[in-house]
């Protein structure tokens, strides 16, 4: 978000004040560590959010571009935990799991011990995801 300041200055065709930018506090954040995240980290933030909200076309799409992405990476971080295109293999999961599940518990006549059993793979699907 830029932050404004309003200053005595016209804008073009009105007599409102207009605004200034302050690059100097949008500037010096930009070097602190919190903006410094890897642009694999991005693109699985955005992976998971076009998969889990059914935008399927977009998601495989980031995920290409995630992969190659991350090969571009490897030489350049130390990463020790799984690779971003292996989270979003486990976030697929997940949302495959809960997407089951969901179906199941809008079904009037589904079994209660497959609404368990699906409610079981959900949440190991979640746990596999959440622990790497």
């Amino acid at each position: 978000m830029v932050q404004t300041k309003t200053e005595g200055g016209a804008r073009a065709g009105s007599g409102a004040p207009g605004p200034r930018r302050q690059s100097q506090l949008n500037g010096a954040a930009a070097g602190q560590s919190q903006y410094d995240r890897r642009l694999s980290d991005k693109i699985l933030a955005a992976f998971n959010h076009a998969y889990a909200t059914g935008a399927h076309k977009v998601a495989d799409r980031l995920r290409h571009v995630l992969q190659d992405v991350e090969t571009a990476e490897r030489h350049r971080y130390e990463r020790r935990s799984a690779s971003a295109v292996s989270q979003a293999d486990l976030w697929v999961s997940f949302i495959r799991a809960r997407n089951g599940y969901n179906d199941l518990v809008a079904r009037s006549d589904a079994p209660p011990e497959k609404v368990e059993s699906a409610l079981e793979a959900m949440k190991d699907a979640y746990r596999v995801w959440a622990d790497n």
